[in-house]
């Protein structure tokens, strides 16, 4: 059986660009077609869960596994969900997709994030019974397993106990080799100082990328040889402008991560599941914008610049003793789109500060 979304030409192994921030991924997905292609009994990596940000690449990993898998086995089958498609089950029945098919060769179930909490039992007894058989089964999720607070821990705990790879974002030098390849297998002449500041000032993921050099490509038609950085520059400034962070994209990222509405950070409220997401918020807005201590506290209901200090010292004291929120601290500057690499030390809060904001 063939996927349920049609898988693109492009979304093979060849076309994915090895770096630092898929590696791992990368050679998780070949080992388990390569388990698949020699038929074994049991694949060691397995669930195997591939979480990140979007446009971290995992639904093009996903694909090029089924490509690959696909390949090297005629006539495998295989079947592509998302977990929307679990919406409509009723207790103990499968998606129509799947009615019929649970022994498939290889499953694949896409955004997780979005499993409804009536369908965990019908998802868990579906996973029990592929681990019990060998059946190798791909996640993707928004999030880190840790993170799916609205599930059941019976699954989240099912889920650590396979092999767990996490995507982050794309540093500047990642980007850099992307836009390099996507360039050179689209016969894009382009000088190399342009690639070069479309990498630095497009924080994005490859979606976004491969967006760019599109508008890259339909510039050049109306410039003349060679495109000259000015225009470029030019016609990116906007882009690049709304690419930056802004303290209300924190809140909502921050919100989804820890399952609060960012409405009630804005509350005085100290319940630790709104103080918590409160302070983290504060921590990556003094990271990741520009805005003074009194204007994040003006945000958060007009708190003074000592309240913001605090929460500030208070998250990054907590970093390097607690381990789950260290990785959720990760995970949502790759989710507001920036990398380690993006970052200068930030003396105030022993944190980091993107390059050129002071």
């Amino acid at each position: 059986m063939h996927p349920s979304r049609a898988r693109l030409d492009s979304w093979t192994l060849p076309h994915l660009v090895p770096v630092p921030e898929n590696r791992f991924a990368l050679a998780a997905i070949q080992r388990v077609a390569n388990c698949l292609a020699a038929q074994s009994s049991a694949c060691p990596l397995n669930p195997l869960v591939l979480h990140g940000p979007p446009g971290a690449g995992k639904t093009h990993l996903v694909h090029a596994l089924v490509d690959e898998a696909c390949r090297k086995t005629p006539g495998l089958s295989v079947i592509v969900l998302s977990a929307g498609d679990f919406k409509e089950v009723d207790a103990g029945r499968l998606p129509d997709g799947l009615a019929g098919e649970a022994d498939v060769d290889l499953l694949v179930v896409e955004d997780l994030q979005h499993l409804p909490a009536r369908a965990a039992e019908t998802f868990i007894q579906l996973l029990d019974h592929r681990l019990v058989h060998g059946l190798p089964m791909i996640l993707t999720t928004a999030v880190s397993p840790r993170c799916l607070v609205l599930l059941p821990a019976r699954l989240t705990s099912r889920l650590a106990g396979g092999l767990v790879v996490g995507l982050d974002a794309f540093s500047t030098s990642s980007r850099l080799a992307i836009l390099q390849a996507k360039a050179q297998r689209r016969q894009l002449a382009v000088r190399p100082e342009v690639l070069t500041w479309l990498a630095d000032h497009l924080p994005g993921n490859g979606r976004q990328l491969g967006s760019a050099l599109d508008r890259l490509d339909l510039l050049a038609r109306f410039r003349p040889a060679p495109l000259e950085l000015t225009a470029v520059v030019e016609h990116f400034r906007e882009q690049a402008e709304a690419a930056r962070p802004s303290i209300a994209r924190i809140a909502e990222r921050v919100g989804n991560c820890f399952q609060v509405d960012p409405r009630q950070m804005l509350t005085t409220s100290r319940e630790r599941r709104t103080l918590l997401p409160r302070q983290v918020t504060m921590y990556l807005a003094r990271e990741l914008t520009a805005l003074s201590l009194e204007e994040i506290g003006a945000y958060f209901g007009g708190r003074d610049h000592s309240t913001v200090l605090h929460a500030c010292r208070k998250v990054a004291a907590a970093l390097p003793q607690d381990a789950a929120l260290s990785a959720s601290i990760r995970e949502l500057r790759a989710a507001c789109g920036f990398a380690q690499d993006s970052l200068v030390e930030n003396p105030l809060t022993n944190g980091r500060l993107p390059v050129g904001d002071g």
